[in-house]
C-alpha cells in the first residue's frame, strides 16, 4: 500500500508530533492513526474522498489506514500527532474492527485537557527525540485517545470498496510514477471510462493525475540530490522526467523553489515539516494540473 504509503510511518516505533505552519501534505495513508489539531486558521481536509475544512479549536482524525491529505487555503497553525497502534495497545484492541463515527470535533472546553495534552506531546515527541520518555508519553496518549473517542465515538467499521480503490491507486502510482502514466492507461488499468476515473480522482485526492504524479517525480528527485548527491539532470531523469524544462517548473510549483535552490536549503538542517511531510507544499492551487510536459 503507497502512493504514497508512509513507509516510514509503520516502520518507526515511536509516536511523533509537531507544530505545523501552513499545513499542507498530497493524499497519503498509513497504519498510525493521525490527529490534527487546528489551532489558527484554516485547513482544508479530504478523507477517503469525503472533503471539509476546519477552523480554530477543531480536530481532523485520520483512522488507520485513511487516504487523507490537507492544504492550507490562506495560513494556519496546527499541531499534527501520529500514533503507532502498537504503542498503544490497549486501544489498538478497542477499535478492532471499529473506528470513529465522526472525524472532524470542535474542541470548546475552556481548558482544554486535549489541547494541553497535544502540546506536551509536541514537547515529548519532538524531533530531536526520536525516543520519547515511554510513560509519560502513554500517559498523555492515552489522555487524547480517550477524549477523542468520547467525544467522536466508535462505530464498526464498514469500509467501502471506494476507500480500498483509493489505496489501490496510490499504491500503483508509487511504483509506476517514473514511467509513462497518463489518464488512459490508469483508466484501463482499474477498468473504468477515462471521464468516470478523473472524475473518481480528483474526488478522491483533490487533484489532477498529472500534477500528482509530477509531485512523486518531484519528492523523488529532491531525495535523490539531498541523499544521494545527483546532479540535477540525472535526479530529474531517473526521477521519471523527460525535460529539465518540466521538471523545472514543476519541482518550484511543488516546494516553492528551484531545484538549486532547494539543495542549497535542504544540505543544511531539514525544516520540520519536510521531516514529517515529505510531501510538503508550499501553496499553488491543486485543481489546477500543469500545462505541458510529463502527462
Amino acid at each position: 500500500m503507497d502512493g504514497y504509503y508512509e513507509h516510514f510511518r509503520d516502520v518507526d516505533k515511536w509516536p511523533s508530533c509537531w507544530k505545523s505552519e501552513n499545513n499542507t501534505c498530497f493524499p497519503h495513508f498509513h497504519s498510525c492513526v493521525e490527529i490534527t489539531y487546528v489551532l489558527e486558521g484554516k485547513i482544508d481536509f479530504i478523507l477517503n474522498g469525503r472533503g471539509g475544512t476546519a477552523g480554530p479549536r477543531q480536530v481532523i482524525a485520520a483512522p488507520s489506514y485513511t487516504v487523507h491529505c490537507f492544504s492550507t487555503p490562506e495560513s494556519s497553525r496546527s499541531i499534527v500527532l501520529t500514533i503507532p497502534l502498537d504503542y498503544v495497545p490497549s486501544f489498538r484492541k478497542l477499535i478492532e474492527r471499529r473506528t470513529f463515527s465522526s472525524l472532524v470535533w470542535t474542541d470548546d472546553e475552556p481548558e482544554s485537557e486535549l489541547l494541553h495534552g497535544m502540546e506536551m506531546l509536541a514537547r515529548l515527541c519532538s524531533v530531536d527525540c526520536r525516543k520519547p520518555p515511554e510513560l509519560l508519553t502513554k500517559g498523555y496518549l492515552y489522555t487524547v485517545l480517550g477524549i477523542l473517542t468520547e467525544r467522536l465515538g466508535l462505530s464498526e467499521n464498514r469500509e467501502g470498496t471506494d476507500a480500498f480503490l483509493a489505496r489501490d491507486i496510490l499504491q500503483y502510482l508509487d511504483t509506476h510514477y517514473r514511467f509513462d502514466v497518463t489518464l488512459e492507461t490508469l483508466a484501463a488499468r482499474f477498468g473504468y471510462s477515462k471521464s468516470r476515473f478523473s472524475h473518481l480522482f480528483h474526488a478522491y485526492f483533490g487533484c489532477g493525475i498529472p500534477e500528482y504524479v509530477n509531485t512523486l517525480r518531484c519528492r523523488s528527485a529532491a531525495l535523490l540530490l539531498t541523499q544521494e548527491s545527483a546532479s540535477l539532470t540525472s535526479a530529474a531523469m531517473n526521477s521519471g522526467f523527460e525535460s529539465m524544462r518540466t521538471f523545472y517548473r514543476c519541482f518550484k510549483k511543488s516546494f516553492g523553489i528551484s531545484p538549486s535552490e532547494y539543495l542549497q536549503a535542504k544540505r543544511g538542517e531539514e525544516h520540520a515539516d519536510m521531516l514529517h511531510n515529505p510531501f510538503f507544499l508550499s501553496g499553488g492551487s491543486p485543481d489546477a494540473p500543469p500545462d505541458g510536459g510529463d502527462e
